[in-house]
C-alpha cells in the first residue's frame, strides 16, 4: 500500500506564520519510492526568527524558492504516480484516483496548511489524512508495560525507537522520519 508521508516547515507555529518548505516521501511496504522537496517563497518579516533558525533557514538556500501556487502544482504533479486510492465522483459517477497521505501531527497542523497551499486547486489526496502522532499515542496506550518517551514530539518518539534524528526540522528529513516511524509502529502489533 503506497503512502505519501509529508511535512511542512514553517516560520512559526501559529496559522499566520508562513509555510516555508514542503517535502514528501512515497513509501510502499517500508521501501522508499520517491521524494519531493520544495522551498516556498515567503516574507521574512512574517516569520518568527527563532522558528527560522530551528528550521535551518538560510537566504541562500531559499534563492530558488517558488510561490505557493507553483509549489501546489508541482506537488500535485509529483503525486500522480502515487495516486492509488480509487474514488468515485458523486457528481459524474466516474472513477478517479488520489494519494494516501500521512504525516506527524498532520491532522491538526500539516493538512490544514496543505489545503491552504492548494486553495481552490484540486488536491489529489484522500481525506482524512493518516496521523502518525495518533498511531504513536495508541501504540503506547496498547503497551502499558512499555515506558513511553518523555513527550510525543517527532524527534523524541523517533529517538525512543533508536532512530537517528540528525537533520530534523528539515521537511524532507522529517517526512522520512515519519515514514520510518510509521513503518516501525505498524509492523509491531500488540
Amino acid at each position: 500500500m503506497i503512502t505519501v508521508h509529508f511535512d511542512f516547515e514553517t516560520g512559526g507555529v501559529e496559522p499566520r506564520h508562513p509555510s516555508i518548505q514542503l517535502a514528501a516521501v512515497a513509501w510502499d511496504g517500508g521501501i522508499e519510492l520517491g521524494t519531493f522537496e520544495q522551498k516556498i517563497a515567503f516574507k521574512e518579516s512574517d516569520a518568527d526568527p527563532a522558528a527560522l533558525a530551528m528550521n535551518h533557514y538560510d537566504r541562500e538556500a531559499w534563492v530558488d524558492a517558488k510561490p505557493s501556487g507553483q509549489v501546489a502544482l508541482r506537488f500535485a504533479s509529483w503525486l500522480k504516480p502515487y495516486c492509488t486510492v480509487k474514488k468515485k465522483s458523486p457528481r459524474t459517477g466516474n472513477d478517479y484516483y488520489v494519494a494516501r497521505l500521512s504525516g506527524y501531527n498532520a491532522a491538526a497542523f500539516d493538512m490544514p496548511r496543505l489545503r491552504e497551499l492548494f486553495g481552490a486547486q484540486f488536491l489529489p489526496a484522500e481525506y482524512p489524512v493518516r496521523d502518525v502522532l495518533q498511531r504513536a499515542v495508541f501504540y503506547f496506550d496498547e503497551r502499558p508495560d512499555v515506558a513511553p518517551p518523555s513527550n510525543l514530539k517527532l524527534t523524541t518518539v523517533c529517538a525512543h525507537f533508536g532512530m537517528d534524528v540528525t537533520g530534523a526540522h528539515d521537511a524532507l528529513t522529517d517526512a522520512r522520519l515519519c515514514a520510518e516511524l510509521h513503518h516501525r509502529l505498524t509492523k509491531e502489533r500488540p
